[in-house]
């Protein structure tokens, strides 16, 4: 099978294939019903499946669609593990959570959000303690949120982030704006004030299957940010963290700090993956976003601001909806042959070198 075939065109397909791909190795997959429903009128679910010894101390898992769009990516890279039998003949004592949509309103609808408008990677929190604070974006807040959408309006937004982006420096302006923020709903890089619907099924699954778990691996995949096609695996570790060391000593020149400057990533809060150092108190993590690169950096950041308007103040199904939904999608997902052979066994090999790792340990 070509490993195109893995991929898919939409969340319906995707999620039929992942489905089926466990159905045919024997594996069953636990779903969980999202309230929203789906751009074609389907029911919204994330699916997990647990493969190996329920009793392992070591644990890979793969997570896609914590930004919705990015699951087409992150999906076909977790269908071609199952097809190819990546997972068989696992290393004693080591298992594979896998768990497909994460964000599966955001993944159907081609959105980076939830149906609370949330970024999942700003939603992590302890919300018992004082949300972060992103002083920066409420100036720029207007700019990402115009009422109107047409090309002159997106000429005029782009001037402006060009504008801002001189005056402040891009990495302050790049931290300004994506970093997170929880004081406006309608903006972007929401996080939220509270846990999210999705919040609550990694919570679940951290309760459910890692229990015993005392080492472990959390590979996000994530798209839309770096050269094309590469890469990228962005650690949010401590710098003088053991985790960090070893995931250099395991993956090499690739992973990249935030914290350290290494990355166009901006430091942000409440991560998904980092949130299970707080479900599995004690275990030993390594844990990483693999980022790929697609489309110029400016072209992904316009995708997003028409994407918010559109669901703010036009009508996703309406007229020139497409359009924006083509332009998203473009962004975090280059429906291209040579796109996906440069970042498909990249992943594979990602995930081969974690389970060597994860039974060396």
């Amino acid at each position: 099978m070509s490993i195109h075939d893995h991929f898919s065109p939409d969340y319906v397909t995707a999620r039929a294939k992942f489905r089926g791909a466990c159905a045919d190795a024997g594996l069953k997959t636990e779903r969980f019903l999202n309230p929203e429903i789906g751009m074609q009128g389907e029911d919204l679910t994330t699916d997990a499946v647990w493969i190996g010894p329920q009793d392992a101390e070591r644990v890979l898992l793969t997570n896609s669609a914590t930004h919705g769009v990015e699951g087409l990516y992150g999906t076909g890279c977790q269908v071609g593990f199952i097809r190819d039998e990546h997972w068989k003949n696992l290393p004693a004592n080591v298992a594979v959570l896998i768990v497909h949509a994460i964000n599966p309103y955001g993944f159907s609808w081609l959105r980076r959000v939830n149906e609370d408008n949330i970024d999942l990677n700003r939603n992590f929190l302890d919300f018992t303690k004082p949300l972060p604070q992103n002083p920066g974006y409420a100036g720029i807040h207007p700019v990402l949120t115009p009422e109107t959408w047409d090309d002159d309006t997106a000429k005029e937004v782009r001037a402006k982030l060009e504008e801002f982006s001189e005056k402040v420096g891009r990495r302050e302006a790049s931290a300004a704006i994506s970093a997170g923020q929880h004081s406006h709903a309608d903006g972007l890089f929401y996080g939220g004030i509270r846990p999210s619907w999705s919040n609550g099924v990694i919570a679940y699954l951290a309760a459910r299957y890692l229990k015993r778990m005392k080492h472990m691996v959390v590979v996000d995949f994530h798209t839309g940010l770096g050269p094309y096609g590469h890469s990228e695996m962005i650690c949010r570790h401590p710098m003088d963290s053991l985790a960090l060391k070893r995931a250099r000593q395991w993956f090499g020149k690739d992973v990249t700090s935030p914290a350290a400057g290494e990355s166009d990533s901006p430091v942000i809060e409440g991560n998904l993956r980092m949130s299970f150092t707080r479900h599995c108190p004690g275990a030993e993590f390594t844990a990483f976003a693999i980022e790929v690169g697609t489309r110029d950096w400016r072209d992904v950041e316009m995708s997003l601001i028409a994407d918010n308007w559109l669901h703010n103040h036009g009508e996703p199904r309406g007229q020139g909806a497409a359009r924006i939904k083509a332009a998203i999608r473009d962004s975090f997902y280059p429906d291209e042959d040579a796109w996906r052979e440069k970042c498909y066994p990249r992943a594979l090999e990602i995930q081969q070198i974690a389970l060597k790792g994860l039974a060396a340990i």
